[in-house]
């Protein structure tokens, strides 16, 4: 079993306590907290998946792989974010 460092307390309704206590028992969780760090957990990887990547159906794939490959000049709100990049990198050197 993995070692825990850290407790998370939650404070339920009785009705959601139960929702998730019956289905902890369904799933096969041997305790709530199992299965609520489970839960979380998984949410947490679906959220991130979904934050973090970028889905292309099969007729936006070549278009936006030839974008990268070549792309155009930068717009003036690119050239901006830029400037503001590298005018915050000098103050903090």
């Amino acid at each position: 079993m993995t070692q825990r460092d850290t407790e998370l307390s939650l404070n339920l309704s009785p009705e959601n306590e139960q929702l998730l206590r019956r289905a902890s028992k369904y799933a096969g969780f041997e305790s709530l907290s199992e299965f609520a760090l489970q839960a979380a957990v998984e949410k947490a990887s679906r959220i991130l998946d979904s934050a973090e990547s970028i889905t292309l159906d099969s007729e936006s794939f070549d278009p936006f792989i030839a974008d990268c490959e070549q792309p155009g000049p930068p717009n003036s709100s690119l050239t901006k974010a830029i400037e503001r990049r590298r005018a915050e990198k000098a103050k903090s050197t």
